[in-house]
């Protein structure tokens, strides 16, 4: 996507009328809110590298059946990574002393047959069983919890839980049922024992994601409902694929500071944050969105059902949020974790990892789960086999999308600034091109220009050919030229 010709964008935040302050918090270009006026830019977006020896892990074991996958979460803690996955009879476990090689522990947990598994959760045990969680249907994920005082709720794990036999005010308007967020605990993410089999009404299916965010010092849950919106399906002039198989699965959001009381607890009443618009082709469903704080951003990633009688697969694509609360598609909608090429274990169907991507040195992992079978209701013949396994996917510290322009040059100038830090640094590619810095007072007056950064890398500090760091006190706007390079983010510091 080309950004217009000097079309002014105001920033959101803090304000038309305060500067922004750049300081050491990154600010990404996922959306235009540091852009003021741009011209012969093109924003672009940078699929997650995968990993050459994907799938990491596979189905092995009796009991995991044919799909060993996240839904779920890998940690890292105490020298090693752990990870908590869905398979067939449950939620298996998994260790990794690099996050790459992952071994499957005999635990004590669960046995079947007499023998030791790597099994959690028994999804199919009958009541009083070890492992057993009285509505579990489907793992959304595990999240360690230091907030607690209680060293035995250290670990929490959330949860589909379904009660087919309830009837009554809690049933689910969209199932003949009671759903929710159920919630287990456990001091070691070994031995589990329930808290609460209904948390919160508020998601009512699988895929349902959430992240502390220190801000505001509360967890925020996005889950699954279903929105119907009539005017979209005339937009889309919906045919028959869609009027048959078209559920709106879209993305809720809650609050809770603990994990157990949430800010909206019925069915229907939190507010809906992400759904498919008139861009999507028709049939097109959010199926799930992993959202979390990262730098000057929530980032989401957005699980995309793409429902037509041609496709029904799912792959990942980002947005962006400024305050946890309204949220943006990142254009262009290109995938960020696009779906497999033929020959491939993730064919047809990715899903992430329940949890932030760590840092591993300047990279982000992303651990997701790809499956070789279509998603129903597609009928055709190329439906694939049944298999699913687990993978990772790398992107180098904030490259998730960049501004560029080629040899022929392009130029953005950013909204009004206040630079904290004593010295500007990009995240930028520039070493077969070059980036110039002009720092411009409020009247258009220019105050420094760097020199030219003609250099790939992660952190480029720059250097003021005119001018100096001291004359950058006040308010500022940056006028960067590029030709023949990419521009990934920007922050000042000491």
């Amino acid at each position: 996507m080309t950004l217009s010709a000097f079309v002014i964008l105001l920033c959101t935040t803090p304000g038309a009328d305060a500067p922004l302050a750049l300081g050491a918090t990154r600010e990404l270009f996922l959306d235009d809110a540091l852009i003021a006026t741009s011209r012969n830019i093109t924003r672009r977006v940078h699929s997650a590298e995968k990993h050459p020896g994907n799938p990491l892990l596979r189905p092995t074991e009796s009991w995991e059946g044919e799909d060993a996958i996240l839904y779920g979460s890998v940690l890292r803690e105490e020298g090693k990574y752990r990870m908590w996955y869905h398979v067939a009879r449950g939620v298996a476990y998994a260790e990794s002393p690099d996050g790459l090689a992952w071994a499957k522990p005999r635990l004590d947990a669960v046995r079947i047959d007499g023998r030791k598994t790597n099994l959690v959760i028994h999804g199919k045990a009958s009541k009083g069983e070890p492992g057993w969680l009285p509505y579990f249907y489907e793992v959304f994920g595990v999240h360690r919890d230091d907030r607690d005082p209680d060293p035995t709720r250290r670990y929490k794990m959330g949860f589909l839980s379904i009660d087919r036999e309830y009837r009554g005010p809690l049933e689910s308007p969209f199932h003949p049922e009671r759903r929710g967020l159920g919630v287990a605990a456990s001091s070691d993410g070994i031995h589990w024992r329930l808290l609460d089999s209904f948390a919160t009404h508020a998601t009512i299916d699988g895929a349902t994601h959430w992240c502390w965010d220190q801000t505001r010092g509360k967890y925020l849950l996005f889950g699954r409902t279903k929105h119907l919106d009539p005017k979209l399906l005339e937009v889309w002039k919906a045919d028959d694929w869609v009027n048959r198989y078209y559920w709106g699965r879209s993305v809720i959001r809650a609050e809770s500071a603990d994990f157990l009381h949430w800010n909206f607890s019925e069915h229907g009443k939190a507010p809906l944050v992400m759904t498919a618009d008139a861009q999507d082709p028709p049939g097109t469903e959010i199926y799930s969105m992993l959202v979390f704080p990262y730098e000057s951003v929530y980032l989401g990633l957005v699980q995309m059902f793409h429902n037509r009688a041609d496709a029904c697969h799912l792959d990942i694509q980002l947005a962006v949020s400024r305050d946890g609360l309204h949220f943006s598609r990142v254009s262009p909608r290109e995938p960020f974790l696009p779906v497999g090429p033929v020959a491939s274990w993730d064919r047809y169907n990715q899903s992430l990892a329940n949890n932030p991507p760590p840092l591993v040195g300047e990279v982000l992992r992303f651990y997701y789960g790809g499956r070789t079978q279509r998603h129903g209701p597609y009928r055709g013949p190329d439906i694939g086999q049944r298999f699913g396994g687990v993978g990772v996917a790398t992107v180098p510290r904030d490259r998730f999308v960049s501004l560029g322009a080629s040899f022929d040059g392009g130029e953005i100038v950013t909204q009004p600034l206040r630079m904290t830090g004593a010295r500007l640094h990009l995240n930028a590619k520039a070493d077969f091109g070059q980036i110039v810095v002009e720092a411009l007072d409020p009247t258009g007056k220019m105050l420094a220009r760097s020199q030219p950064v003609r250099a790939d890398g992660l952190d480029l500090p720059v250097a003021w050919e005119t001018g100096s760091s001291q004359q950058l006190t006040g308010q500022v706007a940056l006028r960067i030229t590029l030709r023949n390079a990419l521009l990934f983010s920007l922050w000042s510091a000491d």
